[in-house]
């Protein structure tokens, strides 16, 4: 009993051991992580580890991190969603194990999810266990995956995409409200985990799949795809409770993007094509080889592989072209499939392709990046290379067997050396820059100008040599201040609020650059000062009397992080009789930029009601009590006046005076207002929103639903 139970999970089993044995090196010789930088910054440092060490830092206070107070002036990090908060391995691994165990364990185990979900799904359409166990090998150790463990979100996204298949394939070959059910499940999984982009293009291939496969074998009915419909309606109620807050976050975004934009930003173009035979047949980034990425000329390099090896890749093209010269037992599969791979690729080729008006149409104009459709052309290689395998193992086992060790040992030795570790401990340890900060009680502080010397030093060497990007841990660059506690103006995200977006604009238009120096005004150091920064850090030297250099941090290639001190007074809060109304953006610029207005001590509000004998003398405001959702203040006012919060104007955040709630306004743009009356009071910043609130319930309710359909219907064929 035993010994079969054993038999029929071993290929699993030996899947798993392989994807951990190609992470030995996170573990051995000394616990590392992943460092791969890109363009200005490095996705893995900047984001995904920044991101999730926020989030089990929260997790362990048993708070849900739905805001972060630590970038941007405050940032929705639930409605942004790439920190996939609620994605089932992340709650519980970020909740129980200390963080580096619980990263690492997170990346592996979606290789393995990825892995398993490609065997289940090929056993589900007949296949041998040693066809299937070449495809759950071949799909996560390719390229796609290799190239993106910095994108920690999209990895766990993309891995759920053979389960998706699995489920839809196993409703219609048994018609199982069970199938449909897990359906539902992984699709509001893959919603949590935080990449919108691969959801809609992963819901998109699998219609696409169901429709085809109903089709050719003459099954197609409404009835079907009403089920699935429903299936997939009750797996985006499920995740309510992230998508209400994200569309709240997207209807006042900067997320704004033209079709020329999303086809033309990051291309892929035939000649990309000749990296399914090698991927560094044009060169490497490792080594600073790989042509510089030139929007509107030639895309990044890991936007750009679906290389899965030579042998699947010579597979799945032999099984198309013998399948349409003689029956093939797989015939429909074969259709299927070949249908997903050239729809992928043409669809990844954006203006290189025919179908790129497609990028006008919503949802698909939502998303950049076009070329992450290459997930869906190596998993059909994949899945098209182990059904003709399936006809090798059942005469040649024992070639069979040595297919799939060639192939693995091919990904091996092309990919296992390509991603850069570095020792977790020096990584985590705290650098230079942010040592003297704590010592010296900073505030927020703003990193300027480091992606320049950044990408010069990536595009010139790769990362053959790791030690600029380790001395850059000192620039502090949003959001690896999360990493050491420290507060940064701005944040790294995948959009912002126009507000947001704004004020930015305003900053970073005043700041010029030589080759050594930045030069910053005074307004852009008073306007710093209003939004409670201390410090600049920046590899320039700072051309400008309102800045004192203070500290360096250690020197690489020329290049070292200098922090700045802002000699005007940081506040976060301030109260002031001093306004002027504005209705309208230009009108609210115009105010802000022009030369007598004070970002300081002086307020642009959008609320018209107020009248102009308001009267401010003598003020003090002191911060009792804080988190990352609420502010207690203890505020003592002579006279009347509006109390202003450097900190970001979003939805759900909420204002009580003495318990009682009064109107938050929009304040210098992006800023939080509010008007007091004399006197002695207690006031509350709270965030609350709505959509989460609403999300809540909405989710309970689906969950309670689908418990009730698994106890009741799991058993249930739909005829």
């Amino acid at each position: 009993m035993l010994k079969a139970k054993l038999k029929k999970i071993f290929p699993v089993i030996f899947v798993s051991t392989i994807v951990i044995l190609f992470f030995y090196k996170l573990f051995l010789p000394d616990f590392s992580i992943f460092i791969t930088p890109d363009y200005g910054r490095s996705d893995s440092w900047h984001f995904s580890i920044a991101n999730k060490y926020y989030y089990s830092q929260e997790l362990k206070r048993n708070r849900i991190p739905i805001w972060n107070p630590q970038i941007g002036t405050g940032f929705p990090t639930l409605a942004e969603g790439q920190t996939a908060i609620f994605f089932i391995s992340n709650l519980i691994l970020f909740r129980l194990l200390p963080f580096l165990y619980a990263y690492n364990m997170t990346l592996i185990l979606s290789f393995i999810t990825a892995g398993i979900g490609t065997y289940l799904f090929c056993r589900s359409l007949d296949l041998t266990k040693l066809a299937s166990t070449f495809a759950g090998l071949i799909f996560p150790l390719g390229g796609f995956f290799v190239f993106h463990v910095q994108h920690h979100n999209l990895l766990q996204t993309a891995t759920l995409l053979p389960l998706l298949f699995w489920a839809a394939n196993e409703f219609l070959e048994k018609r199982k409200v069970l199938y449909l059910l897990a359906l539902s499940l992984i699709i509001s999984q893959q919603i949590f985990a935080g990449f919108p982009q691969l959801t809609f293009y992963g819901l998109f291939f699998l219609l696409t799949f169901f429709l085809t496969k109903t089709y050719l074998q003459k099954s197609l009915k409404p009835k079907l795809i009403i089920f699935l419909l429903l299936s997939i309606t009750l797996g985006f109620t499920i995740a309510a409770i992230q998508l209400l807050p994200s569309y709240e976050f997207l209807r006042i975004s900067n997320r704004d993007l033209k079709p020329q934009q999303i086809i033309q930003q990051f291309p892929y173009k035939f000649k990309n094509l000749a990296q399914l035979l090698d991927p560094f047949i044009w060169g490497s980034p490792e080594n600073g080889t790989y042509p510089r990425w030139t929007p509107g000329t030639w895309g990044i390099f890991w936007e750009s592989s679906a290389y899965v090896g030579l042998i699947p890749l010579a597979l799945s093209l032999a099984l198309i072209i013998s399948t349409f010269l003689k029956k093939h037992k797989n015939k429909k599969h074969v259709i299927n499939f070949s249908f997903i791979l050239i729809l992928s690729l043409l669809l990844s080729l954006g203006m290189s392709a025919p179908l790129h008006p497609i990028y006008s149409i919503p949802p698909f104009s939502l998303f950049r990046v076009p070329s992450r459709f290459l997930l869906f052309s190596s998993f059909a290689i994949v899945i098209l290379a182990a059904i003709y395998l399936n006809k090798i193992a059942m005469r040649r086992p024992i070639l069979t067997i040595i297919i799939i060790v060639a192939s693995t040992l091919n990904l091996f030795f092309y990919l296992y050396s390509y991603n850069p570790t570095g020792k977790a401990k020096n990584w985590l340890s705290v650098p230079i820059n942010a040592n003297w900060l704590r010592e010296n009680n900073a505030k927020r502080i703003y990193s300027v100008g480091q992606a320049t010397p950044w990408t010069n030093y990536f595009i010139a060497n790769g990362w053959t040599n790791q030690e600029y990007y380790y001395v850059a841990r000192n620039s502090l660059d949003q959001n690896s201040n999360l990493i050491f506690g420290i507060n940064q103006l701005s944040a790294f995200e995948s959009i912002q609020t126009k507000r947001t977006a704004y004020f930015e604009t305003q900053i970073k238009k005043d700041i010029t650059f030589t080759e050594k120096t930045a030069k910053i005004s005074k307004k852009i150091a008073s306007i710093l000062a209003a939004s409670n920064v201390s410090h600049v850090i920046s590899p320039f030297e700072i051309d400008s009397e309102w800045f004192q250099k203070k500290t360096d941090s250690e020197s690489f290639d020329n290049t070292s992080f200098h922090i700045y001190e802002n000699k005007l007074i940081p506040r976060r809060f301030f109260i002031t009789d001093s306004y002027k109304n504005a209705t309208s953006i230009p009108s609210i610029l115009e105010i802000y930029n022009s030369e007598d207005f004070d970002p300081e001590n002086q307020l642009i509000i959008e609320d018209t009601s107020y009248k102009n004998n308001i009267n401010t003398k003598n003020w003090s405001v002191k911060t009792i009590r804080e988190t990352s959702t609420e502010i207690e203040l203890d505020v003592s006012l002579r006279g009347d006046g509006f109390l202003v919060s450097a900190d970001t104007y979003y939805p759900g955040w909420k204002a009580y005076v003495n318990d009682k709630e009064v109107s938050l306004m929009p304040a210098n743009i992006n800023k939080r207002a509010i008007f007091l009356k004399n006197g002695d009071q207690k006031v509350k910043m709270i965030y609350k929103p709505s959509s989460y609130k609403h999300g809540q319930i909405i989710s309970s309710i689906s969950l309670m639903l689908l418990t009730v359909l698994f106890i009741n219907f799991r058993k249930y064929k739909i005829n």
